[in-house]
């Protein structure tokens, strides 16, 4: 069995060398990787030719929010404790377990040691978000790389729990329309059409609740499948409307206009561009770059157009407050502390203090929504139900005035 000597980093950043014996590399990496350390060097003692390097498959899509989160605490930690790059990016490559962030780390790593700049090569994969290259071009500028992935892996991590709070605040309601909708397709595709044979025997004029009841559920039990493949093809229509330009502009529009949730939408975009904007220019990336990044984590296209039209005229001298106000898309508060920060110099600060403050206000108009939520689809189901009923009952009762 061949005998492997390793450098690896142990969780308090002590440099540890040692040899182990393992079928191939692979097995090895696997026993360092056991004992909690992060691999920096592998080289086999018994003269065997140097391993191939990993295969670089074409890559799809972005990695997860909260890979890259722990990636980016993970990196700022091992540089932070004074590990070169390299060596940095081959403990990540050795301790992740997601095959789609290691194939990224692996052409990472090449690139570096090839020449390029770290923000140079996390451009290469396509996987890696603007604001993250952004973020590391800036702290390599200004030598402060460590503190700079530290500051974004914590703002990785707030967005990634703002995310986490409002699926799982959703959820129920979401639990409630789903049950609720499987058991009135029940009612009407198992239970009407049975009493719809009893009705039949009974060769008397139905009530007209029960004739409407009993010809959505003969339509529902014949042409259910057709109301998928509409609901369906429906869906599909609006995603590839929303996929062009005009597209997702009109319904980004129409989002922001809608009672109640369009403001709840705003406020999530506000909190989102203020985070992300403090976040920017706290890693001394220039006022101009911050707000093209920034406009791609809006998730907003018609705030993001309105961006657009702001950083044009910040390019030309404006004031960002002023600018942002004559938009006419962003609130007031918001104007009010951009334009103290640029007053007093501390823009990322008073960015800082309204994302916390558009977070509690997204808090608290969710809870109440949801508050509201609940007890309206429960109220809608069960005056479905009571219809659904009624209209059952009614031939009955019918039937007994006319015995009687």
């Amino acid at each position: 069995m061949p005998t492997f000597q390793y450098v690896a980093i142990d969780r308090t950043g002590r440099e540890i060398t040692g040899e182990l014996m393992a079928d191939d590399e692979q097995a090895a990496r696997g026993q360092v990787k056991q004992l909690g350390y992060y691999l920096t060097d592998l080289r086999s003692l018994d003269g065997g030719p140097a391993a191939a390097p990993r295969p670089l498959p074409r890559l799809f899509g972005r990695i997860r929010s909260q890979d890259l989160a722990l990636f980016s605490r993970q990196l700022a930690n091992l540089v932070n404790g004074g590990l070169p790059l390299l060596r940095s990016l081959d403990a990540l490559l050795d301790s992740t377990d997601n095959e789609r962030l290691a194939e990224a780390i692996q052409q990472v790593r090449d690139e570096v040691e090839g020449g390029s700049s770290l923000h140079e090569a996390l451009e290469k994969p396509g996987v890696f978000p603007a604001l993250f290259v952004s973020m590391v071009r800036a702290g390599e500028a200004s030598g402060e790389l460590g503190t700079v992935l530290a500051w974004l892996a914590d703002f990785q991590e707030k967005e990634q729990e703002k995310r986490a709070q409002v699926k799982a605040a959703m959820m129920y309601p979401t639990l409630l329309v789903v049950i609720g909708s499987l058991a009135i397709f029940l009612l009407l595709t198992f239970l009407v059409p049975r009493f719809s044979l009893i009705f039949a025997e009974l060769e008397q004029a139905l009530p007209l609740p029960t004739v409407i009841l009993m010809s959505l559920a003969h339509g529902l039990a014949r042409w259910w499948w057709a109301l998928l493949l509409g609901l369906w093809a429906l869906r599909s229509l609006l995603r590839a409307y929303g996929a062009t330009p005009v597209g997702r502009l009109r319904l980004d529009a129409l989002k922001l206009r809608m009672p109640v949730w369009g403001n709840l939408i705003r406020k999530m975009a506000v909190a989102r561009f203020a985070r992300t904007l403090a976040t920017l220019l706290r890693g001394g990336v220039s006022i101009l770059e911050a707000l093209e990044v920034v406009r791609d984590v809006l998730g907003n296209e018609r705030l993001a157009r309105s961006l657009d039209e702001i950083r044009q005229r910040v390019r030309e001298g404006e004031s960002l407050a002023a600018q942002t106000q004559a938009s006419g898309q962003f609130p007031p508060l918001l104007i009010h502390m951009i334009a103290l920060g640029e007053e007093t110099g501390d823009l990322p600060g008073v960015l800082s203090t309204v994302a916390n403050a558009y977070d509690v206000e997204v808090d608290n108009a969710l809870k109440g929504l949801i508050s509201l939520l609940e007890p309206t689809i429960i109220l809608i189901m069960g005056a479905i139900v009571a219809f659904v009923v009624m209209a059952m009952l009614l031939p009955i009762f019918q039937m007994n005035v006319f015995v009687g």
